[in-house]
């Protein structure tokens, strides 16, 4: 499934408003669902790089060492993606 054009981005902010203005409770719980488990999920994917990097470094294992460089990468890449969107 690719990106929202912009038509279709217009209908889903006036959703999103329409939800904010019957229950805003409930609007905000929905808009929260999501972030909180992916930013655990690049937390967690930042914390077990480091351990395998120094894993595959001291027993000169390359797949070791490199899971933990593409994690790390996609645990920066990923939360710097979040911050910019």
């Amino acid at each position: 499934m690719g990106a929202l054009d912009r038509r279709e981005q217009r209908v889903l902010r006036a959703i999103e408003k329409s939800m904010e203005a019957d229950d805003p409770e409930l609007a905000e719980q929905l808009r929260s669902v999501g972030g909180d488990a992916v930013t655990r999920l690049y937390r967690y994917a930042g914390w077990t790089a480091g351990p395998l990097i120094l894993l595959g470094i001291g027993m000169g294992d390359a797949l070791t060492l490199l899971t933990g460089v593409l994690l790390a990468t996609w645990a920066v890449l990923g939360r710097i993606a979040r911050t910019v969107s």
